[in-house]
């Protein structure tokens, strides 16, 4: 017994294993995992054109009616004597070519005007004269092909009314016809009614759809996407149709992302995965086919990953009750930016292996005590910070820090005036620019931001707008330049989008505000809000946010880390002055000269900012970048400048005879030189702070200009003042750092000219193979 149980059960077991077994392939059959970026669409299964209008002029459309009642849309019929025509008609041209395959059912609900048996009753031979059936005779053509002819639908008894209307259908298989662009599909309808009472053909309902079915494939959209260099995504829906756009009653798009190939399952998204969501189009432009595209922008970035696009339309010609009756899903990934020829990285790693190789060459003339050459090893070390800091050097690749691009194109319209940068900002406190990319929806959105903008600034703020990117046509710039109404210039960049890839956006829908000295206060991808941009523009006026302040919030960075090194003491003790001095006049003195140093090279550059250079900085630039070069080859060569080495003896012999007794002439050049590697190491981290705390807000007016002259003395003395905190943070260490700058005094000035060499020839060349060669 027991035996057999356990049979039953082993038995009872395994049924019920292959039972959810079976279910579990079932399911998994039925959901196919995505493996990789592609589109998939889930279309409907059939489409349909219904009879439409009155009985005196009827026509034919795809609108699936949504009202319940009697039917708006009917023709009466008597007995006949043969068959009578109800309906001949056509419908409208279609406006796209189509290559039809599949099958055909045409669709007809007729009842009695009033529900009786009279025709039951009378039908006493079915199929005979002396029968009371009715039954319909159909032709259809589409186009020049004849796919009915006087075709017979079912023949019914009829007995009801339009509340529960009969239908009678005809059935076409395997139809295989090519309709060409203009093409008409006709429907002509006769009917054979053996029976007394008065019968009618309805439609135009939701329960009495008429009309004509096509089951196969009619529609092909297209949905894409591009993702521009800023990772904003932009998608494109083509809704192709024989009938038009009007079949597309309305669509919801949403970005989904980062997620696994796997998962981009319709309807299969987590809340934290849907970035965006779209309805109503941004944008509609006209593709090259003469086909209307729905156009859409994220205001999202999109990081490196996997991403899908999860589409639902709803089509006219469906069930009105459904939600959804097309769906599309496209997976795309966004790669990561292919990196640049060299990065700050290689900087990094460059010089502490040209230093040690310069140390090795220099042991075989004379050796140094070991800690001198562990100072030379610090000072490789903490130029890994303004190292990791240099712009990358790639070709074409835009000055991220620094001016806007200068540029001098054609405005688009009547006139075509030639609007050049350097006039714009002679003429202007700050230039409003945006870009945007052919048939972008941003045009539109950047114009409305830009025409509540003017209204609450000044008249001194320019705006305009360049198109850019590639495909640029002037056609597709007709309609916004009328919209603008010459309130401000549409501009064509160059065949190559030379101007566009010059900003840091490259060639892509961005909004940038640039100050009077020509230089960018403020940019956001896409566009920027009206408040936004009046912020910007007000904040420019300013300096942009840079301030004298900001020099000792970067001392907690890495920017000033080379410092450490450069500010050790020669190795001198400090000695009390023989005749008295004002409190703390070491540090005093470090101060006076450090903030001379500083100006030395603060003050050329203030001046070109103020004068209205910023259409030529990047050529300014490329001086400084010379300049630094020289001055690290100078230092490695003989150990000073002689510049500066001239100036500060001009300004030493100018100090009272005690403080040049108490104070050696080498030491007041050291601070000098500390000063001068401020300026140069601010230059390396942030090119535009000066020119936008100085010259920007210099050409800003008259209050400006006395501003100007305030940022000016107040980045000098903070200059001073962060010489002053390297030094006196060395000597609060203690005699160490006393020692281990006397055993380097002449080897660190030498090893730092070989960086500040290497510094300048690094910015050179990126700025040659970059902006340059954009230009």
């Amino acid at each position: 017994m027991s035996g057999r149980k356990s049979s039953k059960v082993f038995l009872s077991f395994s049924i019920i294993s292959l039972i959810f077994l079976s279910l579990i392939s079932a399911s998994s059959a039925q959901i196919i995992a995505p493996e990789g970026p592609g589109i998939e669409w889930e279309k409907p299964d059939s489409h349909r054109l219904f009879l439409k209008g009155d009985a005196s002029s009827p026509f034919l459309d795809n609108n699936w009616s949504s009202l319940t009642g009697q039917p708006i849309g009917s023709i009466d019929f008597q007995k006949t004597v043969g068959s009578t025509n109800l309906i001949d008609i056509q419908s409208a041209p279609l406006t796209e070519n189509i290559n039809f395959n599949g099958n055909i059912t045409v669709h007809l609900f007729a009842s009695l005007d009033v529900a009786n048996d009279g025709c039951k009753f009378s039908n006493v031979i079915p199929g005979s004269p002396l029968g009371s059936e009715t039954k319909f005779l159909v032709s259809l053509s589409l186009g020049n092909n004849q796919i009915l002819t006087d075709t017979e639908t079912n023949s019914i008894v009829m007995e009801e009314s339009f509340t529960l209307a009969h239908e009678f259908l005809i059935d076409v298989n395997n139809v295989n016809a090519t309709l060409q662009k203009g093409d008409l599909i006709g429907l002509r309808i006769d009917v054979i009614h053996d029976c007394a009472q008065t019968g009618v053909l309805w439609w135009d309902t939701y329960d009495a759809t008429t009309g004509i079915e096509f089951k196969g494939e009619l529609i092909y959209p297209e949905l894409d996407q591009t993702v521009d260099p800023n990772g904003i995504i932009r998608v494109e829906f083509t809704p192709n149709s024989p009938w038009g756009n009007d079949l597309y009653i309305s669509q919801v798009l949403e970005v989904i992302g980062p997620v696994e190939w796997q998962d981009m399952i319709h309807g299969n998204a987590d809340e934290n995965t849907r970035l965006d969501h779209f309805e109503t189009p941004h944008g509609i432009r006209v593709d090259e086919l003469n086909r209307t595209v729905l156009t859409w922008s994220s205001q999202s970035r999109l990081s490196p990953g996997k991403y899908m696009i999860d589409s639902c339309y709803k089509l006219s010609d469906q069930d009105p009750g459904e939600t959804c009756d097309l769906i599309g899903v496209l997976r795309f990934e966004v790669l990561e930016p292919e990196p640049s020829l060299l990065n700050g990285t290689w900087a990094a790693i460059l010089i502490p292996l040209s230093i040690i190789f310069w140390i090795g060459i220099s042991m075989k003339e004379a050796l140094l005590p070991l800690p001198a050459y562990g100072v030379i090893l610090l000072l490789a070390l903490t130029t890994l910070g303004p190292a990791m800091n240099l712009p990358d050097i790639d070709f074409e690749e835009p000055r991220f820090e620094g001016a806007s691009p200068s540029f001098s194109l054609y405005e688009h319209g009547e006139s075509q005036e030639l609007v050049e940068f350097s006039e714009l900002l002679s003429n202007y406190d700050a230039i409003v620019i945006g870009l945007f990319t052919p048939s972008s929806p941003y045009a539109e959105i950047q114009r409305v931001d830009f025409e509540i903008a003017q209204k609450v600034i000044d008249d001194d703020v320019a705006f305009i707008q360049i198109a850019t990117g590639e495909g640029v046509n002037s056609l597709d710039l007709e309609e916004l330049v009328n919209q603008i109404n010459g309130s401000w210039p549409v501009l064509m960049d160059t065949p190559d989008s030379s101007v566009g890839k010059s900003f840091p956006s490259r060639a892509s829908d961005s909004v940038f505000v640039i100050d009077s000295a020509g230089f960018i206060s403020s940019w956001k991808p896409g566009t920027m809000s009206s408040q936004s941009i009046e912020d910007a523009v007000e904040s420019s006026y300013y300096g942009s946010g840079n301030l004298p302040l900001d020099l000792l919030g970067l001392i907690i960075g890495t920017t000033f880390l080379p410092l450490v090194v450069l500010a050790m003491p020669r190795g001198d003790k400090y000695e009390i002055p023989d005749s008295p001095l004002i409190p703390g006049a070491g540090s005093v003195l470090t101060l006076y000269s450090s903030s001379i140093g500083f100006a030395l090279w603060a003050l050329p550059i203030s001046l070109l900012s103020i004068l209205g250079f910023g259409s030529y900085w990047l050529y300014i630039e490329i001086l400084l970048s010379l300049i630094l070069v020289y001055h690290g080859i100078s230092m490695l060569i003989r150990g000073g400048i002689k510049e500066i080495e001239i100036i500060g003896k001009v300004i030493y012999s100018k100090l009272p005879e005690p403080y040049q007794i108490w104070w050696k002439e080498n030491k007041f050049l050291d601070d000098m030189y500390l000063g001068l590697w401020i300026a140069w190491l601010l230059w390396l981290r942030v090119p535009s702070s000066i020119p936008q705390a100085i010259g920007a807000v210099g050409r800003s007016g008259l209050i400006g200009f006395l501003i100007c002259i305030i940022f000016f003395f107040g980045y000098m003395l903070m200059a001073g003042l962060v010489a002053v905190i390297f030094r006196t943070i060395l000597v609060i260490v203690g005699d160490f750092t006393r020692i281990l700058g006397s055993l380097s005094v002449g080897l660190r000035p030498r090893a730092w000219g070989l960086t500040c060499a290497i510094l300048g020839v690094w910015v050179l060349i990126s700025i040659l193979t970059g902006p340059l060669m954009i230009k």
